[in-house]
């Protein structure tokens, strides 16, 4: 994908160089699994990169930055007129979508759009449970979502706009609200009037997670690029303007970013998710941001004038953020210089994870059986390992019987596609045989946050592992998002993430 803002030298605008590669730096030094970096300031980018396999013209799951686009639908909607904050929910859900034999309690007759937008639905935790994520899996007759009857059977705890909890079911309603005030998806709105101001192939890219029944999940599943983040960043950062043209109103910016006051009643809640939390943007130490699990983010500065945008793999977000207050920050408004400047540059354009190789040889062929200390499920039941043409390997995945043949390269990346089910996953793979017999690879699965961990052991077992198991659970097939067209809704479900 091409940049979609200009980019300037970082001193030109008095962003001094060093600090962002020491940013740069302490990502990879802690061990944050960094997939993407982009910074952007007074609207110009000083400094975009991506650490190889992962790359400008993919698209990564976000979880719950995912969020943030589904409020920004509802700000599209609410600068037209079509919807309001106290509208509430089940007046404007069709009746007919509510499955028969649901109740809609009082509480929830009185639950408005404002207040799942600021997660104050009245309930005590998140009301996404194993029983609403099953109902997402069942397929339902004619206009009825089986998902709304099983969040109806749990009322709130307490009066809707008196407690907050941060709380799947909240944004799967605003989605809900958007559809059908739209007769669309949360795609069909956002495409035309947000994605195509800022960069056609957003839209072209952009997929979606959908229930059985062909919902976007709204509060988890978007599949977005890089800069299409940093685009959602800026626009916000310039009170809703992208390139002088005014998409959202600097009203509904002010509303969506401020805090409503309601305390997190987390008790373990990290410092920087104590500052509150606005229509589906989090305040923070500096500023304000969007985020998703493992490491997604769309921050926010405006005393700087800086927008920032992170893909990776960590469960921790508090130490990504504390490395951007301690490096970012002291880097705007310092003089900088030209040397810095290319060094900065020089170093975003070799970014790398680290890539498996061989340190010692191996068989040219050999096979594991599933072991039982595995993570993936025992569909995944066994493996054949070739020497390719040329070098790197070939992994042949035993799945429900059929062969599935991966690319793995040796000391390199190689891209194939994970194929289960007609659903396509791609996967960028390498890694190599050691001096104590055992085979390790890492499958990225480049379009989520994820990989697999690959280890063939001399007995014939083989170990395949999450390095951090999704929050839908363990089959990676379930990452995949289904290409219709240019539009890429989605196939799987995602349970709880924050």
């Amino acid at each position: 994908m091409a940049q979609l803002l200009p980019g300037a030298a970082p001193s030109a605008l008095d962003v001094d160089a060093t600090r962002v590669i020491a940013l740069v730096d302490a990502l990879e030094a802690h061990d944050h699994d960094p997939h993407s970096l982009v910074l952007a300031r007074h609207g110009h980018v000083v400094a975009r990169g991506w650490w190889a396999p992962y790359s400008p013209d993919r698209v990564q799951l976000v979880y719950s930055l995912s969020k943030s686009f589904t409020a920004t639908a509802v700000g599209l909607l609410v600068d037209e007129g079509r919807l309001s904050l106290d509208d509430r929910v089940f007046d404007v859900i069709p009746a007919s979508e509510v499955p028969a034999g649901a109740v809609v309690s009082d509480r929830y007759r009185r639950l408005t759009l404002g207040h799942c937008l600021t997660m104050a639905t009245g309930h005590d935790t998140d009301a996404w449970t194993e029983r609403v994520n099953a109902a997402a899996l069942q397929r339902a007759p004619g206009t009825e979502d089986p998902v709304l009857a099983s969040i109806l059977a749990a009322a709130p705890e307490h009066e809707p706009g008196t407690a907050w909890a941060y709380n799947q079911v909240a944004t799967y309603l605003v989605g809900a609200v958007v559809r059908a005030t739209t007769g669309g998806s949360l795609l069909d709105l956002l495409a035309p009037r947000l994605f195509a101001a800022w960069d056609p192939d957003v839209v072209r890219s952009a997929g979606w997670h959908m229930t059985a029944t062909g919902r976007e999940l709204g509060f988890s599943g978007i599949h977005i690029g890089t800069d299409a983040i940093l685009a959602l960043a800026q626009t916000y950062l310039d009170h809703g303007r992208w390139q002088g043209r005014q998409l959202l109103s600097e009203q509904w910016v002010t509303t969506a970013t401020t805090p409503t006051g309601l305390p997190n009643r987390e008790p373990d809640a990290n410092p920087d998710w104590r500052h509150g939390y606005g229509c589906s943007f989090w305040g923070a130490s500096h500023g304000y941001r969007g985020d998703g699990a493992f490491g997604q983010f769309a921050i926010v500065l405006p005393e700087q004038d800086v927008a920032l945008a992170i893909t990776s793999e960590t469960t921790e977000l508090q130490a990504v953020l504390d490395l951007v207050w301690q490096h970012l920050l002291p880097a705007i408004d310092r003089p900088g210089d030209q040397d810095a400047d290319a060094e900065l540059a020089d170093r975003m354009a070799a970014l790398c994870v680290p890539t498996p190789s061989s340190t010692a040889p191996g068989p040219r062929a050999t096979s594991w059986l599933r072991s039982a200390d595995s993570e993936l499920p025992e569909r995944y039941a066994a493996a054949h390992l070739t020497q390719a043409t040329g070098g790197g390997w070939v992994l042949d995945l035993d799945v429900d019987g059929t062969s599935v043949a991966l690319g793995v390269g040796d000391g390199r990346w190689q891209e194939s596609s994970l194929v289960v089910d007609g659903v396509e996953l791609p996967v960028v793979a390498a890694g190599g045989w050691d001096a104590a017999g055992e085979f390790r690879a890492e499958l990225r699965l480049v379009e989520t946050p994820h990989r697999v961990l690959v280890h063939g052991r001399p007995d014939g077992s083989m170990r395949l592992k999450w390095r951090e198991l999704p929050l839908h659970g363990a089959d990676p097939w379930a990452l995949a998002v289904r290409r219709v067209g240019g539009l890429r809704p989605g196939g799987a479900v995602d349970t709880t993430d924050k």
